[in-house]
This record gives C-alpha cells, structure tokens and sequence, in this order.
C-alpha cells in the first residue's frame, strides 16, 4: 500500500545496524532521526546515545513510536514537518532513512546549519550519486555544488529495493555527510548556480549574461580576467570555479 508520505520502511535490520554503525555515536551525542517509521533505526539508536530525538511528520506513527518508547528516557518522539523543525543550538547529529519526495529538501535543511557535525542518510541511488558528483560528469548540478560547499561526502554503500516494505522501484543508497565549517556564502553564489545549472546547455558565458542582466562581450572580459574558457558548460565548472565569479563580481 502506498504511504501517505512516500515511506518506504526499512525492514532489514543487517542494514539497520550497518547504517548506524556507519554514523560514529558516542554516548553523549545529541542524535536526530528524520523519519522514523516504525522504528528500524530508532530501536538500534537508542542503545548509543543519551539523546535521541525521532522527528516524523506522520501523526500516526508519532503516536505509534511515543507509545512504543514511552520507557526510553533517552528517546523523544516529535510529530512534526521536519522542514519547520527548530533545529537544536549545540552540536548533533543526523541519521535517517528520508522520504524520497523530499530527500533534497532535508538535506538543503541542515546541511547549511553551523552546529550540524555529521549525517548518515539513506535515498534512492540516483540522489546520493548527484549530492557526491564531481565537475564535469553528468549528475553534477546544484545540488552536487550546494552539498560541495557545505560537507564532506562519502557514499558507503547500496541498499536493495527488498530490504524496504512496501519494496521502492529503485535502489537505494548511504551517504555519510561531515560539516566542512564553512564561512556564510556570498549572497550571489548559490543564486547564480542554480540559474547557470538551469541553463545546462548553454555556455558559462550565456548563463552568466542572462544572470547578469549584461551584455556578452562585457560578460566575456569578466571570464577573461579570471582566465576562464567562456564556452564551458556550467557543469565543467568547479565550486571554486563559482566562488571566483563572486568574488570578482563583488570586486
């Protein structure tokens, strides 16, 4: 049967195990599940840390996971949208099996968060590759350069459709995330990618203009000044490829 919020549970408890072994808790982490369904990860969690916090969107399972862990100290249950979830003010970690329909949206949550320290998340296969995609290769986009600038990413390994109920169309994919501690980004920056990345086709110098509002020989000297092919493609460009335009926009 379909979930109302596009769970796919997971029901494999070697993976279960292997996901959070993959996450380094030590006991007085403070630890947020997104997600957590019927308890998969939440049952093998609560052995490692003091401070779980389990936070699902659907009423239901909150209701069924408070009345299953009401003897967990160490555990809360919130029924809550993580999207509009306050995020805690001291250093924590995350661990989850996200919805896919909005996987994305999580991650571009917390990953900008400074107290964020690390996660391990599981999505379908084909959204992990992009968060870890490197220039110049065909998954590479917004989301690879968003993800780039905030974290560290290592994808651990896969994970079949027939370790979930009901079974995905897809394969599935871990990922470990670390906080790369970054200073705030140029207002311009993420701006800027994702209206390049929308023009995907077009050369840097086309996106560029079209950003800038400029015509495309003023446009071609700023690629000059930086020593940068203007016929490139938005995806051949490197994160410190976007941080120079900015920079020298600012300039």
């Amino acid at each position: 049967m379909r979930q109302p919020h596009g769970q796919n549970f997971l029901v494999d408890n070697n993976i279960a195990n292997k996901i959070v072994q993959s996450a380094n808790i030590a006991r007085n982490d403070v630890v947020i599940e997104v997600g957590p369904g019927k308890g998969a990860l939440t049952n093998i969690l609560k052995k490692f840390t003091d401070n779980l916090t389990a936070v699902d969107i659907d009423r239901e399972l909150a209701e069924n996971m408070r009345e299953n862990y009401k003897n967990d100290a160490n555990v809360t249950i919130i029924n809550r949208d993580f999207l509009k979830f306050d995020l805690p003010e001291k250093p924590f970690k995350i661990v989850a099996n996200l919805p896919y329909n909005v996987g994305t949206a999580i991650v571009q949550k917390f990953l900008p968060c400074k107290n964020f320290v690390s996660a391990v998340i599981m999505l379908q296969k084909d959204v992990i590759v992009r968060l870890a995609s490197c220039p110049g290769t065909k998954d590479y986009g917004y989301i690879s350069l968003f993800r780039q600038y905030y974290a560290d990413a290592e994808i651990l390994f896969d994970v079949p459709p027939g370790c979930f109920n009901p079974k995905p169309q897809v394969m599935s994919s871990v990922i470990r995330f670390t906080n790369k501690n970054p200073k705030s980004p140029d207002s311009l920056l993420f701006p800027l990618v994702k209206h390049c990345f929308s023009m995907r086709r077009k050369t840097i110098l086309n996106g560029l203009s079209s950003f800038l509002k400029q015509d495309k020989l003023s446009v071609a000297e700023i690629l000059n000044n930086l020593k940068m092919d203007s016929s490139l493609r938005p995806d051949k460009l490197s994160l410190e490829d976007y941080l120079k335009i900015c920079n020298l926009l600012k300039a």
